[in-house]
């Protein structure tokens, strides 16, 4: 005898060493529950019994008579039962009475077993109604003789494709929840997800492939990567769509899910893994929806083409450029517009008595903003797309003046606009040749060499305030927001507050003079003649990284903050990018001049140079790709 679940049974250990606890089994369970056992129900049901052992006993009950709990009803035990019941010295165990809600049911659904195995039974199995020709034996009182049962499969205790181990596979598997819930639901669940996981779903089904493909989805990918540089300027969807046409005197911005965000992710991350000195022969297939593509071998990383432009006749001193135009300033004192696509000269302004040292203008001036911003900056195409579109840009020389100029963009048919400029004011004040410019929307900055900084009030052109401390000429300026930092070539590097003049931090650290500086959010990068570039902290004036590469003078340098991307060019006739957060060099490009390099900027797909060799060079990173609306 030996306990099972708590009461005394006489089951062979044979047949219980690996079986689970249990209460004596029935397999006639449409009269028996283990689930709720009354021992005194059934012990007086066995009135003959020598002991109060739990049997499972079928033939004194009725059929018909079970309840929904499995066991007969209170009202049928009154009725059959002669004897008053003595004290049953069992106490019921825990386990038979905390399921009397939930586990008769989940008893009734496992006895009910798979639907596709109804009428089944394990050979040697009869049915208990089965007649004459059982292998089952029973005792004088009807229990189970469980000694000369059947093993179950061979092996004891292991129950093999039994009723009572089918599981509906929904149960394990789970359910598709995406595919029940509402398309926009679904679309708002997907667009938490990070790019693995949403490449991950589009080979789901092919309903989750529509979701992970809908347009609201990619757009939700790409503006999480603002963080990281990645812009667009949805202006410049009209310009692409009807670059030549102006139909109507307002100009209409695409809602945002009218752009192709799908397209738009796949050529940024291509673009932007051709500046890296990677191969990218993975790259597409890594937006791939379809099967996986056999990644081929690549022996270089991507080489961007190459246009040169020529047209000056002496040193091209100075650059800026936008979406459509490049603007230089020679040594020959002439000031010229070129197409960034094509390179042809567009136009070509003289102002200047002396070299044109320095310029700035502001960038796709000729692309329309709302009303209000057009008619403050005289805006003319709001009222008539024909008009001219006036721009702003100033330019500094050798010449000690700083020439304030209108800028004007006529739209043509089938051709790109016609550039023409007026001097609107000059700017005197300098007693040496002007070095550098900054603007923004308040303030416009220059630095000479008579060691000064010198600021303007943009909309009134009225002098504001002039900032000394240097003791060498100031040979380049940054602009963030108040504050100004100059870099001079007696080495140190100020900051400035402009509103007051006060100044608020000395920058010390290159061992030469500086000859290039940018300050962009909370980052001043600086260029020396000791052939390094420092990083700081503008806020605490301490150095981050000393960058170094180049083998003479940094001559210029940019950075986009967001990105970690940094462009120098150099006296060693090189143009090098660099991580700037990590402080290591990505690519270097030889060859593209032949002699000094004076300026390099660049933009999302292109570095842009030029050089004492009268050169312009556009190195493109974006052929074959529509980088239109990119910022």
């Amino acid at each position: 005898m030996e306990a099972v679940d708590g009461a005394f049974a006489s089951v062979p250990r044979s047949f219980t060493v690996t079986r689970p606890p249990s209460p004596t089994p029935s397999f006639r369970t449409d009269t028996f529950s283990i689930v709720n056992w009354n021992p005194d129900l059934y012990n007086h049901l066995l009135a003959n019994a020598s002991d109060i052992t739990p049997r499972c006993s079928m033939a004194f009950i009725p059929a018909g008579r079970r309840t929904v709990s499995g066991y007969p009803s209170a009202q049928w035990a009154r009725h059959n039962i002669s004897t008053t019941p003595s004290a049953s010295p069992l106490k019921p165990s825990r386990s038979m009475t905390i399921g009397m809600g939930i586990l008769p049911r989940i008893w009734d659904a496992l006895r009910e077993g798979s639907p596709a195995k109804k009428g089944r039974r394990r050979p040697g199995m009869p049915s208990w109604r089965d007649a004459g020709g059982s292998d089952l034996e029973y005792h004088s009182d009807g229990s189970v003789d469980y000694a000369n049962m059947v093993p179950l499969d061979g092996e004891e205790g292991e129950l093999i494709d039994d009723e009572a181990c089918f599981i509906d596979v929904r149960a394990v598997t789970g359910m598709d929840i995406i595919s029940h819930l509402p398309p926009e639901l679904a679309l708002e669940l997907l667009s938490f997800l990070d790019l693995p996981s949403i490449l991950a779903c589009l080979r789901v089904s092919r309903y989750w492939n529509e979701l992970a493909r809908d347009n609201s989805i990619w757009r939700a990918l790409f503006s999480r990567k603002e963080k990281d540089g990645w812009r667009v300027d949805l202006r410049r969807a009209n310009r692409l769509t009807s670059p030549s046409h102006p139909t109507s005197s307002r100009t209409v911005i695409p809602a945002p899910l009218e752009i192709k965000w799908y397209d738009m992710y796949r050529t940024r991350i291509e673009l932007d893994h051709r500046w890296s000195n990677s191969p990218t022969a993975t790259l597409s297939a890594s937006l791939s929806d379809d099967t996986i593509v056999e990644e081929k071998e690549v022996p270089k990383a991507w080489e961007p083409k190459v246009m040169r432009i020529s047209g000056h006749a002496d040193s091209v001193y100075c650059l800026e450029f936008d979406s459509s135009r490049i603007i230089t300033g020679s040594r020959d004192r002439t000031i010229k517009v070129w197409s960034l696509k094509t390179g042809r000269c567009l136009a070509t302004f003289t102002g200047h008595r002396g070299s044109v040292l320095c310029l700035k203008f502001d960038r796709d001036w000729d692309i329309p903003c709302d009303v209000d911003e057009d008619e403050g900056s005289g805006f003319q195409g709001a009222a008539n797309p024909w008009a001219p579109r006036r721009g702003f840009m100033v330019t500094g020389s050798s010449d000690w003046s700083v020439c304030v100029w209108d800028l004007y963009a006529h739209p043509r048919v089938g051709n790109e606009p016609v550039i023409t400029a007026e001097v609107k004011a000059i700017l005197r004040g300098h007693t040496g040749g002007v070095l550098d410019l900054k603007i923004d929307s308040c303030w416009i900055v220059s630095c000479s060499k008579d060691s000064l900084i010198r600021v303007w009030d943009r909309k009134t052109l009225e002098l504001r305030s002039t900032l000394r401390g240097h003791d060498g000429p100031v040979n380049a300026v940054g602009l963030h927001g108040n504050r100004v930092v100059s870099a001079s070539g007696d080495g140190r590097m100020i900051l400035w507050d402009v509103t007051s003049g006060e100044r608020l931090r000395t920058f010390e650290g290159h061992n030469r003079g500086l000859a290039c500086i940018e300050f962009k959010e909370n980052l001043i990068v600086s260029g020396s003649n000791d052939c390094r570039i420092k990083v700081w902290n503008a806020d605490t004036g301490e150095c981050l990284r000393t960058l170094v590469g180049h083998d003479y003078l940094v001559r210029a340098l940019t950075f986009d903050p967001r990105s970690g991307r940094l462009v120098s060019g150099s006296y060693d006739k090189t143009v090098k990018v660099w991580d700037l957060h990590k402080g290591k060099l990505v690519r270097e490009f030889r060859g593209c001049h032949v002699s000094h390099i004076f300026d390099v900027k660049f933009d999302h797909s292109r570095i842009v140079s030029t050089s004492h060799d009268r050169k312009i060079v556009v190195l493109d990173f974006s052929e074959g790709l529509d980088t239109g609306l990119f910022v």
